[in-house]
């Protein structure tokens, strides 16, 4: 790197640092992150320097890599941890478009429409698998879901582990806030287990009682596990793992009490996801690298961190936050400022919109207007912030 160029990137550097220290002071500069550039002023991306080892250009010390330990009693990102057992909460979120916005403004349904004929779906792929199950009553919840939930909404607990799934970061997004009933179900599928149905709190309903009322689930909650190759060929023995994801699909409407949007609670979360994001920003920071082993990210997540519950370093609880570990989410330092990039520029004024569900019944889908039960019926109030595990 020139001399010009490496006193251009710390002047930006300093400039961002100012803007930090100083809430809405001035807008976020635009540059380019590079691991040779060395900090000065005593501030990494989003903070200070703890104590450790030697900062370069005289400022404090560097931590070396934390990755897999806690920099303090518990990870950063404990709080954000979903783990299988213990999934199912009354507070969701998904994250929607410009133009989704102004469908639900209008009545528009939150269940999109059905996924086109030959679509993968991996919901369908784990209901159809619980068909073969010995259970005579498992086989028949599952057909009353595979009928129910045609269409579903992608949600998941933490609204910035669905931002870059689908969407890239320069695309404007919208974090939707989706509170339960508290008489809602979530059905639960995990690969190897039985399908179990469970509350809002993770308390075990009877099969036979969610047969009589497949009304009241909300949401299925899966892990989907795309491992495919013989374990025990030379060429491939840990198989592929790149389609391993999990999430609520949420397909049932009459289940939800209500979503809102732009509340100063959402935003609220949204800063303190971006705190906790530029906090492991800074512990990654310091780490050659985050590589484990030779799988991928996606397949060593989906399909090896996920089949044991551990999230005491911050790499795990990393791992244990996430839905969908595509790419963009393994833990670099460009990746995380990327994102962290992109929830910054979905940050917005608050003008609260907070409405009562539709009621079920109509298949407008999200881009529909006057869907089912046809114009909201707007309540006062903001959202809260979605709970811990």
């Amino acid at each position: 790197m020139s001399k010009s160029t490496r006193l251009k990137s710390l002047r930006y550097l300093a400039l961002f640092g100012a803007c930090v220290a100083v809430t809405n002071a001035c807008d976020r500069p635009s540059y380019t992150y590079a691991d040779d550039v060395p900090v000065s002023g005593g501030t990494t991306f989003g903070g200070s320097f703890p104590a450790g080892k030697a900062a370069i250009g005289g400022g404090p010390a560097l931590d070396p890599c934390a990755l897999d330990r806690s920099v303090s009693a518990s990870p950063i990102l404990a709080k954000q941890v979903v783990s299988n057992g213990l999934a199912a909460r009354t507070e969701l979120y998904a994250e929607v478009t410009d133009s989704e916005v102004t469908a639900l403004k209008k009545g528009g349904s939150l269940i999109p429409p059905p996924a086109p004929l030959g679509s993968v779906v991996p919901l369908s792929a784990v209901l159809t698998g619980v068909l073969s199950s010995p259970d005579p009553m498992r086989v028949a919840l599952a057909q009353q879901l595979i009928s129910r939930f045609k269409g579903t909404r992608s949600a998941w607990p933490n609204p910035w582990a669905l931002r870059l799934v689908d969407h890239v970061g320069t695309e404007h997004m919208t974090p939707l806030r989706i509170r339960l009933k508290a008489e809602a179900w979530l059905a639960r599928i995990e690969p190897g287990l039985p399908m179990v149905v469970v509350d809002v709190h993770n308390g075990a309903i009877a099969l036979e009682q969610a047969f009589a009322h497949p009304e009241r689930i909300a949401a299925v909650y899966y892990v989907y596990n795309d491992r495919v190759g013989d374990a025990s060929a030379l060429n491939n023995p840990l198989g592929q793992c790149e389609g391993g994801k999990r999430e609520f699909a949420l397909g049932n409407e009459a289940m939800v009490a209500e979503f809102s949007l732009d509340t100063p609670d959402i935003l609220a979360r949204l800063n303190s996801d971006i705190a906790d994001l530029t906090g492991l920003f800074n512990v990654v920071r310091q780490c050659p690298t985050v590589d484990r082993g030779t799988e991928s990210f996606h397949s060593a997540t989906a399909c090896q961190a996920w089949d044991f519950f551990e999230a005491s370093t911050e790499y795990s609880a990393y791992q244990w936050s996430l839905s969908n570990p595509v790419e963009l989410y393994k833990p670099t330092t460009q990746n995380l400022a990327s994102l962290i990039d992109a929830l910054k520029n979905d940050r917005f004024e608050p003008d609260p919109f907070v409405a009562a569900s539709p009621s079920a019944g109509g298949d407008a889908g999200i881009g529909g207007e006057g869907g089912a039960g046809g114009a909201p019926d707007l309540t006062p109030g903001g959202a809260t912030q979605g709970g811990a595990p």
